[in-house]
């Protein structure tokens, strides 16, 4: 069974919204007690360019969330380098995938911002 979050990112994080999601991100992971799901996370921020986030283990784990700080390289030809997703199983890591697209949405970037559009597969959809 499938559920997944999407996202375009049309343009790179300024250094100051980058700092300010890894912020909220290692907080957030700090404070969660929801469920212990703190220790269910696994965070690695890569070379200041990406974070990167699942499961601790298989049975938690589904696909990386992996958010890049500027416009990732394509993968192959005619990639669409603004789209970007999750599959996530609505495994508990997936609240925080959700919570940190809408920290970046509403709170990092201005709400009308059409650089930065989040959906999920619950049909909620923020352009």
């Amino acid at each position: 069974m499938g559920y997944t979050n999407y996202w375009y990112q049309t343009r790179a994080f300024t250094d100051k919204e980058w700092y300010e999601i890894k912020t909220y991100l290692l907080f957030r992971h700090n404070s969660f007690e929801l469920d212990d799901l703190d220790k269910e996370i696994k965070i690695s921020i890569l070379d200041d360019n990406i974070i990167q986030f699942n499961g601790k283990n298989d049975r938690l784990s589904c696909e990386d969330f992996t958010l890049y700080k500027n416009i990732r390289e394509p993968f192959y030809k005619d990639d669409k380098i603004e789209f970007n997703f999750c599959k996530t199983r609505q495994l508990p890591y997936d609240m925080m995938v959700w919570k940190l697209l809408k920290f970046i949405k509403f709170v990092v970037l201005d709400p009308k911002d059409h650089t930065f559009e989040i959906s999920n597969d619950n049909g909620v959809s923020y352009e």
